[in-house]
């Protein structure tokens, strides 16, 4: 199953331009991929996040580390030959905007992280939230980005027009209704 809006948007637009070129991929495997690393990375991230004052620092590398490792499943799975250069010059275009906009729910549950018990359960739920929508939303970017260029250019262009084309991607995003999307997948996984 597909879940959220964004996902299905970005999948299904990727999915018809690959047809276009004579290239199938499956739809369910590409949103498993980025679901189980936003959820793996939750998981971790939370529960670094009752580390009072330095959860949200770890917790952030351990989004890093995802992210960079979900791009490399997501190009084979797509068919894309990136080598690693070009996968982490997504992941840092990428990682960068995404690290800006979620510093606030960082800094606030390190703030709250220093409250015995309530606090550090609160932290914990906040980065995991927090961390589940970063990774979330980096892989409907770098979908996004291989539907923009196609899998052919891509693959050929240099690291630096990458980026380029990443933080293009990632304006056109609206944070505000993707955090909403974002929650209300999150909230649908733990209900499983």
């Amino acid at each position: 199953m597909i879940n959220g809006t964004m996902m299905k948007q970005a999948i299904y637009a990727l999915d018809d331009s690959l047809k276009q070129v004579g290239r199938e991929i499956n739809v369910y495997e590409i949103a498993e991929i980025i679901e189980n690393h936003a959820g793996a990375t939750a998981l971790s991230a939370a529960a670094a996040g009752i580390i009072p004052g330095a959860g949200g620092t770890i917790a952030l590398g351990i989004a890093c580390t995802s992210t960079i490792t979900m791009y490399g499943r997501l190009a084979c799975a797509m068919g894309v030959r990136l080598n690693n250069g070009l996968i982490r010059a997504v992941a840092s275009a990428v990682i960068a905007d995404l690290a800006a906009a979620v510093t606030a729910s960082l800094a606030a549950a390190a703030a709250v992280s220093f409250i015995p018990g309530f606090g550090s359960m609160a932290s914990g739920i906040l980065i995991g939230i927090t961390n589940f929508g970063f990774v979330y939303l980096a892989g409907i970017i770098f979908i996004k980005l291989v539907c923009a260029l196609g899998i052919e250019r891509i693959e050929n262009m240099a690291e630096a027009d990458v980026k380029s084309a990443a933080k293009d991607i990632q304006e056109s995003i609206n944070f505000k209704e993707a955090m909403k999307e974002v929650k209300q997948v999150y909230k649908d996984r733990t209900k499983d």
